[in-house]
Parts: structure tokens; C-alpha cells; sequence
């Protein structure tokens, strides 16, 4: 199995160039990524195909923040009955604390937090300021080239995607509050670059479960993947060749040897003709049905009866 560091050594031997050289290695290193990224939107690939879960969760405001708060953890304050609640993840960037109730107690719905909330294994702690039911969410740490579907899990209800026009006209104000029943692939988040989701209606209870199923892009390769596989890096194998081929063609096109661009170029197409018969057949050996004959073609307009000629 190919490591991509493999593949850009067979890329400089195909070229004729120097395999030691730092350089030459980090050219072949992006012609690879770029070839993957003229591959990916060929056809609906099953391998890039994803899925994942988020937690609905309460977003809460707070300053005068010392250490960090971890995933997973117990927040309390210093109330004689305490507000309890689990950590989702912290945002120190902008001082946000995403909570949800793990269901090991009540008080994250039924007591108002005040004063000073301490983290039970980081001991961080921050002073609560204000919150609200998070609407707006970042589920994937990545880029994403297609969103499929989007489902409440902890309901077993489907939620539709939208446009924008659909989603204003739900609700212009954005205070509806509830079951989730919309969501609004919504832009890129500012801090991150990642897809950002928003949610209609904003949840009014934490820890629903959301999953969604998606198309992954893959982000460009550096030196630090070089003694990973393809696999690993979410490339079947029958894709190695197909991605070689495309960078080597590169490489000879810039270096203005057209005859052996073009010998590579046709590698490529017939090695991804292939690929694609392949991805047709990994849900089932499917065919098109046969084209009816139209001459056998009835059609009833109430009692009167029509026949193709």
C-alpha cells in the first residue's frame, strides 16, 4: 500500500527529476492534491461520502476567563442548589462556553447560572455573563464539498435543507423556538473557514442529537503526510494510480514536454474511466433498465381509449 510519500517519488521518477530534491518533492506533493481536486467532483464518490453527529447545545457568554475549559467535562457554580451542565467545546476566541445537559442531573434547564462557573477537571474558571440556545453550529472541522442529509436522531425526524429565501421567510427575526425541522447550509464560519449550519427552529432543549451526511473535501497535503497511506488519507487504492498519472502530466506540462504530458494525460483518463465503472458498482452491480417499446403504449382519457401508432 502506497504511502504518499511513495507516490511523489514515483512522480519525480516518471519526470525524470531528482527524488532527494526538497523542492521537486513539494511540487509533485501539490500536483497529487490538485490532481485529487480535479478528480473528487467528477462523480458522486463513494469515498468521500461522510457522516457525523452534533450535540444541541445552550451557548453561554462569560469574561474574566483563566485556563480552559475541556470537552466533556462538568461545569458547576457556587450556588447552594449549583447549575450543573456538560461542556460540548469552548470557543476562547470569543468567550463563548457550549454547554448541554449530560442527563446525569436536572439543574442545567431549572437553575440560572450566576457568578462564577468552575470546570470539575480543568478548574478553569470564568465569570457567566448571559445565554442563549445555540442556532448557529459548525459541525465539521473540515471543508465540505455536498451536503446530503440532515436528520434529528434523538426524535427520528428529518430535517429539510433550504435555501436562504425559505429560511427568512420561516422566520424573519430568528426567535422561533423548538423542534428542528430546517437547516441553512448558512456561509463559513469567520475564525475557522468551516461550513456553519443554522437551524430552524433554534433548538429550545440541549444533548438532541443532529446527524448529518455529507461530502468531504480533502484538504491540500504537506510534508507531514508523507509517511501516511493514501488509505489513511481517505484515498481508495484504486485512486493511487489515477492520481499519479494526473500530477506526472502536470509536471511534464509545466516543464513543456507536451508529447510525454499527453502520454500521462491519457494514463489518466483511462485509469479514472475505470475508477468510475468501479464506483458505479459499489452499491450493487446496478443497470439501466431497458427502453420500453412506445408502439405498446396505452393511455385512458376517461372512457375513451388512446393507442400510439
Amino acid at each position: 500500500m502506497a504511502t504518499l510519500g511513495t507516490g511523489i517519488t514515483e512522480v519525480l521518477d516518471r519526470t525524470g527529476l531528482s527524488t532527494s530534491d526538497t523542492d521537486y518533492q513539494d511540487k509533485a506533493r501539490r500536483y497529487i492534491s490538485n490532481t485529487l481536486l480535479e478528480i473528487a467532483p467528477e462523480v458522486p464518490w463513494w469515498w468521500l461520502r461522510t457522516e457525523t453527529t452534533f450535540k444541541t447545545t445552550r451557548t453561554l457568554t462569560v469574561s474574566g476567563v483563566t485556563g480552559t475549559y475541556t470537552v466533556g467535562e462538568e461545569v458547576t457554580d457556587g450556588q447552594s442548589t449549583p447549575y450543573r451542565t456538560t461542556v460540548d467545546h469552548w470557543d476562547a476566541t470569543n468567550s463563548l462556553l457550549y454547554v448541554y445537559d449530560d442527563g446525569s442531573n436536572d439543574t442545567e434547564t431549572t437553575v440560572t447560572p450566576t457568578g462564577t462557573l468552575t470546570g470539575g477537571s480543568s478548574t478553569a474558571t470564568s465569570t457567566y455573563v448571559s445565554r442563549e440556545y445555540t442556532r448557529v453550529y459548525t459541525p465539521i472541522s473540515g471543508p465540505v464539498t455536498e451536503w446530503f442529509t440532515f436528520s434529528n436522531e434523538t426524535d427520528n425526524e428529518p430535517i429539510d435543507i433550504v435555501g436562504s429565501e425559505r429560511y427568512d421567510a420561516l422566520d424573519w427575526d430568528r426567535d422561533d423556538e423548538g423542534s428542528v425541522r430546517a437547516a441553512l447550509v448558512g456561509g463559513m464560519d469567520d475564525d475557522t473557514g468551516y461550513p456553519q449550519i443554522e437551524l430552524w427552529r433554534t433548538p429550545g432543549t440541549t444533548n438532541q442529537t443532529i446527524r448529518v451526511t455529507y461530502e468531504a473535501d480533502i484538504a491540500e497535503w504537506t510534508s507531514s503526510n508523507d509517511d501516511s497511506t493514501f488509505l489513511a488519507l481517505g484515498v481508495p487504492r484504486i485512486i493511487e494510480r489515477c492520481i499519479i498519472y494526473g500530477a506526472v502530466s502536470l509536471y511534464l506540462e509545466e516543464s513543456g514536454d507536451d508529447t510525454g504530458s499527453e502520454r500521462e494525460a491519457g494514463n489518466f483518463v483511462r485509469t479514472l474511466r475505470r475508477c468510475k465503472r468501479q464506483n458505479r458498482r459499489m452499491q450493487g452491480n446496478r443497470a439501466a433498465p431497458p427502453i420500453r417499446d412506445a408502439d405498446t403504449l396505452v393511455i385512458n382519457f376517461g372512457t375513451s381509449l388512446a393507442v400510439a401508432s
